[in-house]
């Protein structure tokens, strides 16, 4: 299966609308590695809210950050370090949609 990286310049650019179209288009899992802020109601919480197909499988998150900012300015903001090795893509069957 294949694994697609969505990605922008920004916050409130569209990555998570984006991402739940392609994971509901490609009957795909979901994973956001690194949540930055909005821990209420989480990016992968929205595309869980769009999607419909059941068999869909959202991974959880290497890092739950509690700053809105990116992810190298809330971790360091929070005392922080963001390790690459914590940061292992899930194994599915599936399409895989990455946010970040």
């Amino acid at each position: 299966m294949k694994r697609y990286f969505v990605t922008g310049i920004g916050t409130d650019v569209g990555k998570t609308v984006a991402a739940a179209i392609l994971t509901e288009s490609l009957q795909a899992d979901y994973w956001k590695p690194v949540q930055a802020g909005g821990l209420d109601f989480t990016d992968t919480d929205t595309v869980k809210s769009l999607v419909t197909h059941e068999q869909a499988v959202f991974f959880p998150e290497a890092y739950r950050l509690k700053m809105a900012a990116s992810p190298h300015r809330a971790a360091a903001a929070e005392g922080i370090e963001i390790d690459v090795k914590n940061i292992k893509l899930p194994q599915t069957d599936h399409n895989l949609i990455v946010e970040g």
